[in-house]
């Protein structure tokens, strides 16, 4: 699919590019790592008591396409993580699930979050495509390479803010409620090139996806909750 197609689909559904599919295709050849805030990106950002929020297997799904079509395009396979200002059982669950690398719960200072993500990892901020909805998000957002800004009709004016200070690629069209975090799956997975071979590969479970498999059972997950000014083990 041609870029320009590529975004007609988005723009026609109510997406807005802040940075070109050119420029993003650029961006995303760097990417290492896929970072998303919880409360309004997964959900409507309504807390369900203890349980916290829950999300959609529509994003779930997504989040298993796009770690496999990027191990698909660039050979490797890209860190999965959740930043949460709040302390939720269900998103440890989903990036159990995931086979995910690392949680962030009670991460209030989400910069400090990333850096302390930066130096574990290993990787470059250039390196990073983060996933938010809110104010407390902007300190991630101003730092790393991708950002994609969840669209919300009740805050026109932080997405005006948002579109005029360069701290996002693209907002959407989808409401946190809506399955925005599908959107931006398939948003990327277009970029990547190779959407339709990695449905017909979940499809017929070819020997690629069944080795892409196999190195995720090998990872481990890191679950950090921050108390007294520091990111700890949970």
């Amino acid at each position: 699919m041609e870029l320009i197609e590529l975004e007609d689909h988005f723009t026609d559904i109510g997406g807005q590019f802040l940075t070109s599919g050119f420029d993003l295709q650029k961006k995303l050849a760097n990417i290492k790592a896929y970072l998303f805030d919880w409360d309004g990106v997964f959900n409507d950002g309504a807390k369900h008591g203890k349980e916290g929020s829950g999300f959609s297997e529509v994003d779930s799904a997504g989040l298993r396409m796009l770690r496999y079509g990027h191990y698909k395009r660039y050979g490797t396979i890209p860190q999965l993580g959740v930043i949460t200002g709040a302390h939720n059982p269900v998103a440890l669950s989903l990036m159990e699930s995931q086979q995910a690398q690392v949680v962030y719960q009670g991460a209030i200072r989400k910069g400090q979050a990333l850096e302390h993500f930066l130096k574990e990892s290993g990787l470059k901020a250039e390196e990073v495509c983060y996933v938010y909805d809110d104010v407390l998000d902007l300190a991630v957002a101003q730092k790393v390479s991708m950002r994609f800004c969840v669209g919300r009709l009740a805050n026109p004016l932080f997405l005006g803010l948002v579109a005029g200070s360069d701290m996002a690629d693209y907002i959407t069209a989808s409401q946190g409620n809506e399955h925005a975090v599908r959107e931006i799956c398939e948003l990327l997975l277009g970029l990547m090139g190779n959407y339709t071979d990695v449905v017909q590969e979940f499809i017929g479970g070819q020997s690629e996806y069944a080795q892409f498999k196999e190195a995720l059972s090998s990872l481990k997950l890191q679950s950090y909750v921050y108390k007294s000014g520091n990111f700890d083990l949970a």
